[in-house]
């Protein structure tokens, strides 16, 4: 037999405000998150003539040699190996250094920060696996 509980949350007024704050800045999050993978991906398929560099000497070359912009906010591309990180590893790296610039980021666990990176990458793993829509930003309501 399988039980199952449910349960109300009755949040007070000051909790109700700071739920919704962290509801906010997640939402927040989330779009930058997505815009740059956007970016990203639009850099990927259509290179523009821009400042690009060479990952690895961080120094100028042209778009034929490599297609990522030094502009880029997703992160170190490449683990200590040797191999490419994915854009979920990518963003969740940085993290620690969005706590650091944004400290109002210090209320929400950093689980649930990367939690929210996973939302993201299921979206656009469905999108290119599962042929489902294209990542949208979350609107407020």
């Amino acid at each position: 037999m399988i039980v199952t509980h449910k349960y109300k949350l009755k949040p007070s007024e000051s909790q109700a405000k700071i739920m919704l704050n962290w509801i906010t800045m997640l939402r927040s999050h989330y779009n930058y998150c997505l815009r740059d993978r956007i970016e990203a991906y639009e850099e990927v398929k259509a290179p523009r003539l821009g400042e690009y560099c060479d990952l690895r000497t961080k120094a100028h070359c042209t778009p034929l040699t490599c297609s990522i912009s030094k502009n880029s906010n997703l992160g170190e591309p490449f683990k200590k190996n040797g191999k490419k990180r994915s854009a979920y590893e990518q963003q969740s790296s940085e993290l620690p250094r969005l706590k650091k610039s944004h400290p109002w980021y210090k209320l929400i666990h950093s689980t649930v920060l990367q939690q929210n990176l996973r939302r993201l990458d299921k979206a656009f793993q469905n999108f290119f696996q599962a042929g489902k829509g294209y990542p949208r930003a979350k609107s407020q309501w």
